[in-house]
């Protein structure tokens, strides 16, 4: 048997009958297509053409048929054969396969990490059993966080009929003093209630129930999973030893499971690790303020938030008529919020807005390599003619393409989970969401499943419109005969269109990043109202045990302060009841002694307690008057040093120096207002400068009537670094009293820094995001560009033949290509005007139409563009009209 025959026996089962009449059909749609095209030139309209072209060839391409019989043609037996020859052709091109594989695997490991973030944080169940009943009463209306008192909770559940249960918890910062070192943690203190309420329960003892949730017998605690670990080694004989905190003599009931948290825990900056029993005494009279609770809930089954809001509203209403409780500023429009909403409200924009990032850096990956695909199948004509000339139908090559492919999107998806695990972790150490959401972000089966639904996307999305283009092969063209112009414009539009959706969604990316990165210069320009530089902060507590009287607690401060301010390198100390930018600060109602509050106003200041020295540490600069000073002791006349902003609102056009008013609206002891100084901005960086008022720690409890502030931040000025004291200081306090820790030693630049976390971070991300992008589209055009140059060698050599300086030529090859960045500069700012509404509550400082934004992004991306198409463009002015003539 000659090779003829053989070759001939070889190919004979391809051209049977019904691959034959495939064939033949699709033939029919391709003159189909071509005879509606001639229709429409001559002056029908697209349906008109398409109905006569139908009509003249009688009836035989009915509508869609050609998709359908192709996505019949496209089966599953042979891929394994298909896939060695894909996978052989693709070694012989190492550099195309490289290039596609990592642009594959920058978009796939951006899309997996920033979904790992998402799931991790937004969509994975909260901690809580049957979470979705689980509510928090807050009032979403106030900037500040809801207090409640005890009788507040206790009327709630008299007055309400939406809740299963009501209980009540809130956190104190406490000393942990038995056999190891010295350690301050947080504590949780909660009511029985609220801890079922949480579905806590022991892995090693039991929980607390409601016969310790009562006075005289709370002197129980729980141990969080953490502090079992670090501090008691995991001894499941913990159980039933005592522990020391602050001084209180406690009984360990058990070890609370490793993911139970307090809801605020993960606002928090340290989550608490100690719990206690609230111990309410529901007999006794409660008084309606004091408030120092949140309140969490659990609804009846079939209750909803709305109706349980609308009951505690009902509940308001009636403590107002009733006269109980003033209805200022909204003080009683609370709502029972879900947990879901009330923990994650805050995280949902800035991770939504990575999300679609990352989705349009993949999509931009994608068209980069589908322009590769294209340009590396045009090099393949001969050998696709050959193979349908062979019998290969349309749905064989489409398939022999999408192999191809899906090859690349693998080995780009493998690449992409290296450069994911990689990214989460940084990711993780940058981010500003309390890492107990992203403890448990990791590449699981969740992450993978979606690592292998995005191989899917990418290997249609990069694939299809190559092998579609590709598949309709013109054999004659292919062969030499023509050069198929009505195809290769197709194929033109192909890329053109490819280009332009690569321009317009960078366009979009880089106008979010420059307006975030411009909202975060305002943010960091905002004067602070202190200078935290070269400041060290830290906590210290007195027990009331060890330090029952105030002379003793005012006394240690005082001397720990002088002593510190004597360390070589330290300027001044100081110490305060809340540092700026640690917490949020509460308020005090007071009294003026000469003016009356209006309808709807509120004399209601942030309270500060401080010592001596404690504005100069601070760089908090006096405005008037005199500041704190050593001799207001308890036993001198009662002052106080208000802000600036609390002068002008409380005495508005009036000298404040001399002014009275005192705590509370019984009878207090009247306080003179002894200076004034600069607002400092306390809560966070963006609010308003604070009404605040500074009262001498010594008076502190003669103010009030009550007990001595014992926890104070000591705040110390260092001529170099703060860190470098720390040491020292440490020294000290343990020589003054070894039993006391220091905690939360930092720079205060450092927590200042961390105020502006989240917009930094996400900043940075969508920036880190946008840059990726507008190097993809400029690689990409710059493909395109060089590719269309190529193929027009024969056109550039005629006219410089017929005398066009190579000039003209260069800007001929430009013009196409920023004619295309122009359309997609064009499209991208109408897509920008309408996504950069989702920016609007990121931005500070900045509109989300800002101007110079929008005039300023696209003339970078042009820039970027005429140089990306340049380097082509002067290469293709410099052909020898000789040599591609001869080539032609």
């Amino acid at each position: 048997m000659s090779w003829i025959e053989a070759l001939r026996e070889r190919l004979r089962p391809v051209f049977d009958r019904e691959r034959l009449q495939a064939e033949m059909d699709e033939e029919l749609a391709f003159h189909l297509e071509r005879e509606v095209e001639r229709n429409v030139a001559s002056g029908m309209s697209p349906r008109q053409a398409r109905r006569a072209a139908r009509a003249r060839m009688g009836g035989a391409i009915r509508p869609r048929e050609s998709v359908r019989r192709l996505w019949r043609g496209i089966e599953l037996g042979g891929l394994g054969q298909e896939s060695r020859l894909a996978a052989r052709r693709l070694a012989r091109r190492p550099a195309f396969t490289l290039v596609a594989v990592l642009t594959f695997g920058l978009g796939i490991g951006a899309t997996t990490a920033i979904f790992s973030l998402v799931r991790g944080v937004l969509i994975r169940p909260l901690p809580y059993p049957d979470a979705d009943r689980l509510v928090m009463i807050w009032n979403a209306s106030r900037s500040r966080e809801t207090w409640f008192s005890e009788r507040e909770l206790l009327e709630y559940e008299r007055a309400t009929s939406s809740f299963e249960r009501l209980g009540a918890y809130t956190t104190l910062d406490v000393n942990l003093t038995e056999d190891a070192e010295p350690e301050r943690i947080t504590a949780g203190a909660l009511t029985a209630g609220a801890l079922s309420i949480l579905g806590a329960h022991a892995v090693v003892g039991r929980a607390f129930t409601t016969e310790e949730d009562q006075p005289g017998r709370n002197d129980v605690a729980l141990l969080s999973h953490e502090l079992w670990q670090r501090r008691y080694g995991g001894d499941p004989d913990v159980v039933g030893r005592a522990l020391t905190a602050n001084g209180n003599r406690l009984r360990v009931l058990g070890v609370l499971p490793p993911d139970f948290r307090l809801p605020a825990d993960y606002r928090a900056e340290r989550p608490a690790e100690l719990f206690v029993p609230l111990a309410i005494d529901r007999t006794a009279d409660l008084p309606w303020g004091s408030r120092s609770f949140h309140i969490v809930g659990r609804l009846l089954p079939g209750v909803t938030p709305e109706a349980a809001s609308a009951d505690v509203r009902a509940a308001g209403r009636a403590w107002e008529r009733a006269g109980y409780v003033d209805n200022i500023d909204g003080r009683l429009d609370r709502d029972a919020v879900p947990f879901d909403e009330f923990l994650l409200a805050d995280m949902r924009t800035p991770l939504f807005l990575l999300m679609g990032a990352v989705a349009f850096m993949l999509l931009i990956a994608c068209a980069n390599v589908a322009h590769l695909l294209l340009a590396r199948a045009e090099s393949r004509r001969a050998e696709v003619a050959v193979s349908a000339a062979l019998g290969a139908g349309r749905a064989r090559l489409v398939r022999q393409f999408l192999v191809e492919s899906g090859l690349l999107a693998a080995a780009g998806t493998a690449l992409g989970l290296a450069i994911a695990a990689i990214g989460m972790r940084a990711v993780v150490a940058v981010t500003p969401i309390q890492a107990i959401r992203l403890r448990g972000v990791e590449l699981d089966a969740g992450v993978l499943a979606f690592a292998g639904l995005l191989t899917i996307a990418t290997t249609l999305l990069a694939g299809l419109a190559p092998a579609l283009q590709l598949s309709r092969v013109d054999l004659v063209a292919a062969m030499g005969g023509t050069r198929g112009a009505d195809r290769a414009g197709g194929r033109r539009r192909v890329r053109r269109l490819l280009v332009m959706g690569e321009t317009a969604l960078s366009l979009v990316l880089v106008i979010g990043a420059v307006l975030l990165g411009r909202s975060l210069a305002s943010l960091r320009s905002i004067d602070l109202g202190f200078r935290p530089a070269r400041v060290l902060a830290f906590d210290l507590a007195l027990p009331a045990s060890s330090y029952p009287e105030s002379e003793r607690v005012d006394d240690f401060y005082r001397t720990l302060l002088g002593r510190i301010s004597e360390l070589p390198g330290v300027e001044r100390a100081g110490a305060a009841r809340l540092v700026p930018l640690r917490g949020s600060i509460g308020t005090w109602s007071v009294t003026l002694e000469d003016r009356a509050p209006e309808p709807g106003e509120e004399f209601e200041p942030a309270w500060q307690i401080v010592t001596p020295g404690y504005p100069e540490t601070m760089g908090i600069e006096r405005v008037a008057g005199r500041s704190i000073e050593s001799s207001d002791r308890a036993d001198a006349p009662l002052v106080a040093v208000v802000s600036r902003t609390m002068a002008d609102r409380f005495w508005p056009g009036e000298d404040p120096l001399g002014k009275r008013f005192h705590l509370g609206t019984l009878d207090q002891p009247w306080i003179e207002v002894v200076g004034v100084v600069r607002s400092p901005r306390h809560n966070a960086v963006v609010e308003d400068p604070r009404v605040e008022m500074y009262i001498p720690h010594a008076q502190w409890p003669v103010v009030t009537g009550g007990g001595v502030q014992r926890g104070m931040s000591v705040v110390v000025r260092t001529e170099g670094d703060p860190l470098a004291v720390l040491p020292a200081v440490r020294r000290i306090v343990r020589e003054m009293d070894a039993s006391l820790p220091i905690a939360e030693a930092r720079r205060l630049d450092d927590v200042a820094a961390e105020a502006l976390a989240e917009p930094r971070f996400t900043s940075l991300m969508l920036g880190l995001f946008a840059a990726l992008a507008l190097a993809l589209a400029a690689i990409g055009l710059y493909g395109v560009t060089s590719y269309a140059a190529s193929r027009r060698t024969n056109e550039m050599g005629i006219r410089l033949a017929l005398g066009a300086g190579r000039s003209n030529v260069t800007r001929l090859v430009l013009r196409d290509a920023l004619g295309t960045v122009m359309a997609g500069v064009a499209l991208g700012g109408l897509g920008a005007l309408w996504l950069t509404r989702f920016l609007a509550g990121q931005l500070y400082g900045v509109s989300r139409l800002d101007p110079f934004t929008f005039v300023a992004v696209p003339a970078l991306l042009l820039c970027v563009a005429a140089v990306a198409a340049y380097l082509p463009a002067r290469r293709a002015a410099r052909v020898s009209p000789v040599n591609a003539l001869r080539a032609e």
